[in-house]
C-alpha cells in the first residue's frame, strides 16, 4: 500500500541523484588538480589521466554519471537522449583516447593484455545494454510512437538514432579488430555531446519538441546553454590552430561546466514537482 512516507522517500531518492550528478565529476577535478599541482603539468585532455594517476577516478566518474544518466528519467525525447548520453559515456570511459600511441610503447603480450581487457569491457557493456533496452521497452511509461507526434522530436529522435546505429558499426568494427579501436573514444565523446545538447532543447517548451513545456519558465537559460555549447567546439578549433596543446582539456571542462549547470536547473525545476495533474511532470525513476 503506497504511503506518505514511501513519497517522501522516493522524493528524497530523487533529489540525492540530481545531487550526485552534480558532486561526481568534482571526484575528477580534485584528482586532477592535485596531478597538475605534484608534476606541474596539464595533460593534453581529460582522458590523457586514463593510464595515470587519476585512471580510478577517471573511469569511476565516468560510469557513475553514465549510470545516473540512464536511471534519471524524463519527458520521451529527454528520456532517449539521456540514455544514449549514459551509453555513450561508457566507452569514452572504457576505450582511451590516443590508444595507438599508448600500445606502441608497450611489448606485445602487454599489448594483447590491454586490447584483451578493453574488448571485454566492450562487449560486456553491449550486453548490459541490450539487456536494459529490453527492460526498458517492456515497463517504461512511454511508447516510441510519443517521439512521431511533434516536427521537432521525429526529427531529433531519427537523427539519434541513425547517429548510435553508425557508432555501433563503428564500435563492433573496431572490436572485432583488435587493434587501437581508432575513432571509437572520439565518437563516442562527440555523441555524448550531441545527445546532451538534445536533452537541453527538450527544455526549450517548442511545441515541436514535447507534449508539456518542460522550460520551468527558463526557456532562455536552455537556450543560452544550447549556443554556449555550440561555441565551445568553435572555440576548440581555434585553439587547435593556434597550437594550444591542451585546447581539447580547456574545452572538456568548459562543456562540463555547463553540463553542471544545465543539472543544477533541473533539481531546481524538479526538487518540489507540483501535484496538479496536468503540470509539467518532474522526472521519476523506473522501476
Amino acid at each position: 500500500m503506497h504511503t506518505p512516507d514511501d513519497e517522501n522517500q522516493g522524493r528524497d531518492t530523487l533529489r540525492y541523484l540530481r545531487l550526485m550528478l552534480l558532486v561526481i565529476p568534482l571526484l575528477l577535478l580534485v584528482a586532477v588538480a592535485l596531478y597538475t599541482w605534484w608534476t606541474g603539468r596539464i595533460g593534453d585532455s581529460i582522458s590523457s589521466y586514463y593510464l595515470g594517476p587519476a585512471r580510478n577516478l577517471f573511469v569511476a566518474m565516468m560510469v557513475s554519471t553514465g549510470v545516473l544518466l540512464v536511471i534519471y528519467k524524463g519527458p520521451p525525447l529527454e528520456d532517449q537522449a539521456l540514455n544514449l548520453a549514459g551509453f555513450y559515456t561508457m566507452f569514452v570511459a572504457f576505450v582511451p583516447a590516443g590508444l595507438g600511441q599508448t600500445l606502441s610503447t608497450l611489448d606485445p603480450m602487454a599489448e594483447r593484455q590491454l586490447i584483451r581487457s578493453i574488448q571485454v569491457s566492450v562487449v560486456a557493456v553491449l550486453v548490459v545494454a541490450v539487456a536494459f533496452a529490453w527492460l526498458e521497452f517492456k515497463t517504461r511509461s512511454w511508447s516510441p510512437s510519443s517521439l512521431l507526434r511533434r516536427t521537432g522530436s521525429r526529427w531529433l529522435a531519427a537523427a539519434s538514432t541513425l547517429l548510435v546505429a553508425g557508432f555501433l558499426m563503428l564500435l563492433l568494427w573496431r572490436t572485432l579488430e583488435g587493434k587501437d579501436f581508432a575513432g571509437v573514444h572520439l565518437s563516442a565523446a562527440l555523441l555524448l555531446l550531441i545527445s546532451m545538447g538534445i536533452a537541453i532543447a527538450s527544455h526549450l517548451g517548442s511545441g515541436s519538441l514535447g507534449d508539456t513545456d518542460t522550460s520551468g519558465g527558463r526557456a532562455t537559460h536552455y537556450a543560452g546553454l544550447l549556443i554556449l555549447m555550440a561555441l565551445g567546439v568553435v572555440a576548440w578549433g581555434v585553439l587547435a590552430a593556434l597550437g594550444v596543446s591542451q585546447s581539447v582539456f580547456f574545452i572538456e571542462w568548459y562543456e562540463i561546466a555547463l553540463f553542471l549547470y544545465f543539472w543544477y536547473l533541473e533539481a531546481r525545476r524538479t526538487w518540489n514537482p507540483g501535484p496538479a495533474p496536468g503540470t509539467a511532470p518532474g522526472r521519476h525513476t523506473s522501476a
